[in-house]
């Protein structure tokens, strides 16, 4: 059994355990719309550097949801599971009525519909987009759970990023994902504890990451000057040779 169908096994348990309606349907709607679609880096366009599908991804952060046994009601954790399954089919599933169909044609719960949209990244162009982007996050503590799991297995994944997409990354959950969080942990006594550990995870990856990309980038400096170097004695070299 591979990894993708012990992960879709251990969430239909639970969805099935708990009598989750809407996480039922998205279940089935996630595999039926991502399963199959390779994920690519949104900022770098590259297809495959992740390394998984969508519907992978999806269940990873659905698993990581799970295990942090958040203290919700009934209702809200449906709607948390449902939306962290369907997170990334507003941008990549072939919607006609951009996402509405998670409500018209899936039937669920509208606010599922409401927190993916929220927290599909779409149409950024501006640092102000980027701020406005968290800034409609932070205001939905369901949408700030969402948004911190799947940047969590995204900071897994930033192994496979060259060094520049790396710090990119890394930049972004810094300077805006983790100031969010600071304001979600002052708003949202009753989803500390999960959050705080989504955090600490997030820290300690992107600090290992840090390090790691900061020695490689030194590196590259040191071959650029060598290879500076190396191009301006070639050059003498020609000259002496073309003067001779």
């Amino acid at each position: 059994m591979n990894q993708i169908e012990v992960l879709y096994r251990f969430i239909d348990h639970y969805i099935s355990s708990h009598a989750l309606r809407d996480s039922r349907i998205a279940l089935k709607a996630s595999r039926e719309l991502l399963e199959g679609i390779i994920r690519i880096n949104d900022e770098f366009d590259r297809k495959g550097v992740l390394q998984q599908t969508y519907f992978e991804h999806a269940l990873f952060v659905t698993k990581l949801l799970i295990d942090l046994n958040i203290p919700l009601t009934e209702k809200e954790t449906d709607i948390l599971i449902a939306s962290a399954l369907c997170h990334d089919t507003i941008a990549h599933a072939n919607f006609k009525k951009c996402g509405k169909e998670l409500t018209e044609d899936y039937h669920m719960d509208p606010r599922v519909y409401e927190i993916v949209r929220v927290t599909t990244k779409i149409d950024i162009c501006t640092e102000a987009d980027l701020q406005k982007f968290y800034d409609n996050i932070k205001v939905d503590k369901l949408a700030v759970l969402i948004a911190m799991a799947d940047r969590s297995n995204l900071v897994e994944n930033v192994y496979a990023l060259s060094i520049s997409e790396a710090l990119y990354y890394i930049r972004e959950v810094r300077d805006y994902a983790l100031p969010m969080c600071s304001y979600a942990l002052e708003h949202y006594p009753e989803i500390h504890f999960p959050l705080k550990l989504l955090v600490s995870k997030i820290h300690r990856l992107i600090d290992v990451t840090d390090i790691i990309s900061r020695r490689y980038q030194e590196k590259e400096n040191a071959y650029k000057k060598e290879i500076i170097s190396l191009m301006e004695e070639n050059a003498k070299l020609r000259g002496l040779i073309s003067g001779l």
